[in-house]
């Protein structure tokens, strides 16, 4: 029989929809930041998946899709149950940070699975106590972020942290459901929810969504489609995973760096993400204030950019040392995986 879900504040019946909080810290004026929580429990048994959006402040499309996901699902018709948090770091987002503005800190890890010792904790990682109580409940998790514009819509996953081949089968299980591009990015270290939950036998995958400060249908249903997919995929929904109406890019991708400016001026994009770029082509340009190129950005290798991201804030205004974009490649470039992560 199914029972009744607890999660922070809220306590779902079966077939129940239930908004409330994960918790909140507390600032200096005594106002709370609450990290909120959409609690959807079937009406049947079945996987809990756990759904984040906007651990990053600056990463906000994926609220959007949350959203349309929680509007769209019948918790009727729905086995196991979506735990949904949509907004993670709710002192980033409200003044349009990526990090955590108070200590600097970036909600993204590595405090989850355990939680860090409350007591001695930085606000950051407080808030990650919250979110830890739906990372604890879910059998499944998607982290989703977002990317500044020019950029793609795709999915990361880090198969090197899977502990046994169950667990890897259903990462890319779920990856291949969601339905756009997959990319692994390989890490030594577990510093991600993606990473983490996967370490610890919670199947992860994160996905990026294009316009990171934007909510607006076209990037909802990107996101929204993808994880009812994974629904689809994990038995909760009835139906097959739709397609999505994406370009889709096959093949064993790898994330592979980052080009970086080695001049400050302005940034010109002569590619588009997701295009196949040579080895040796120019991807980008560096113009000073007068139009001067002064830097011809190359491809280090055959492979793609899934976004240029640019300067502060996302702005083509950058300055020397800037990551301008991300580059993944198909590991057959490389050789077969490998630890790549370094500038060019």
């Amino acid at each position: 029989m199914k029972n009744l879900l607890e999660v922070g504040d809220t306590k779902a019946k079966p077939g129940e929809i239930v908004k409330g909080s994960l918790g909140s810290v507390e600032l200096a004026d005594g106002s709370r930041a609450h990290v909120p929580v959409i609690n959807v429990n079937g009406a049947e048994d079945g996987p809990v998946l756990a759904v984040i959006a906007a651990i990053h402040g600056t990463e906000i499309s994926g609220i959007g899709a949350i959203h349309q996901v929680v509007k769209t699902i019948d918790p009727a018709n729905l086995r196991g149950a979506l735990i949904a948090v949509p907004g993670g770091n709710p002192l980033a987002f409200r003044v349009g940070v990526y990090t955590t503005p108070i200590d600097g800190k970036n909600l993204s890890g590595p405090w989850y699975l355990p939680s860090p010792d409350k007591e001695t904790a930085n606000i950051t990682q407080r808030m990650a106590i919250c979110i830890n109580k739906a990372l604890e409940k879910a059998d499944y998790v998607i982290d989703v972020h977002a990317n500044p514009l020019p950029s793609m819509g795709f999915v990361l996953t880090d198969l090197q942290m899977c502990p046994n081949e169950k667990i890897k089968n259903d990462v890319i299980r779920m990856a291949k459901a969601f339905g756009v591009t997959t990319i692994n990015w390989p890490r030594k270290q577990a510093t991600s929810i993606r990473d983490i939950c996967s370490q610890n036998g919670k199947p992860s995958i994160t996905h990026e969504l294009p316009g990171n400060i934007y909510i607006w249908d076209e990037i909802n249903e990107i996101g929204a489609r993808g994880i009812m997919n994974v629904m689809n995929e994990l038995g909760m929904l009835d139906g097959e995973p739709e397609k999505q109406d994406v370009d889709v890019i096959e093949g064993d991708l790898t994330f592979y760096g980052w080009l970086i400016a080695q001049r400050g001026g302005f940034m010109c994009v002569r590619k588009k993400p997701g295009e196949l770029i040579k080895k040796g082509d120019t991807a980008i340009e560096i113009a000073n204030v007068y139009g001067d190129v002064v830097q011809k950005v190359k491809m280090p290798i055959n492979g793609y950019c899934w976004s240029f991201t640019g300067g502060v804030g996302g702005s083509h205004a950058v300055s020397e040392g800037d990551r301008l974009a991300y580059v993944f490649t198909d590991t057959k470039e490389l050789g077969g995986p490998a630890f790549v992560e370094k500038p060019m």
